[in-house]
């Protein structure tokens, strides 16, 4: 599989016995259910990045948690390698709701991401947009993403493209936020 190379060297990546989940935990319920939106960024060393999202969040956020989450629970049981991995308990971990005024103001859900190795930020930026472009040229009219807090370069990225800090109560996630722009 090839998706693990977005997240550096195959050599460092913890967990060897997991490594399957960790594009799972990426990139799987966009792949599955949403791949008309799912691009890849590659340079000489290969994928490097990508931009996924999803038109119609609230549907996406449906399918995932009834056919999509369960099915990956079964693939990847909790107890999975040496007392399950940081990516293999992400699966059963309960997904938080998001807030319907979220979803009525930005219907659409975007990821991004990119490797470590990736020093141009002009072609992130261009996926990126590549992406929302995508969205909105099909009827999306704003597009949110959950970032964690300690992740100061993609709360940086997400800025620069225009996102900002929605002030919504979410759930009981500490340490995250989530980030809308308007199309």
């Amino acid at each position: 599989m090839v998706l693990p190379l977005l997240l550096g060297d195959q050599g460092s990546l913890p967990f060897q016995d997991c490594a399957p989940a960790l594009p799972g935990r990426l990139l799987g319920s966009f792949l599955s259910l949403s791949p008309e939106y799912t691009f890849v960024l590659e340079d000489e060393g290969g994928p490097c990045g990508y931009a996924a999202g999803a038109l119609h969040a609230e549907n996406f956020l449906q399918q995932r948690d009834s056919s999509w989450l369960p099915a990956t629970r079964h693939k990847y049981p909790p107890d999975l390698g040496t007392g399950g991995s940081e990516a293999v308990l992400f699966f059963h971990a309960e997904p938080l709701a998001v807030p319907q005024p979220v979803l009525r103001r930005f219907p659409s859900l975007v990821q991004l991401g990119t490797a470590p190795r990736v020093l141009d930020v002009g072609a992130s930026r261009s996926l990126a947009l590549c992406l929302l472009s995508a969205l909105r040229a099909n009827g999306s009219r704003g597009v949110f993403c959950q970032v964690s807090d300690a992740d100061r370069q993609q709360l940086s990225f997400y800025s620069k493209l225009g996102f900002v800090a929605l002030p919504v109560a979410w759930g009981s996630s500490p340490g995250s936020q989530l980030l809308g722009r308007l199309l």
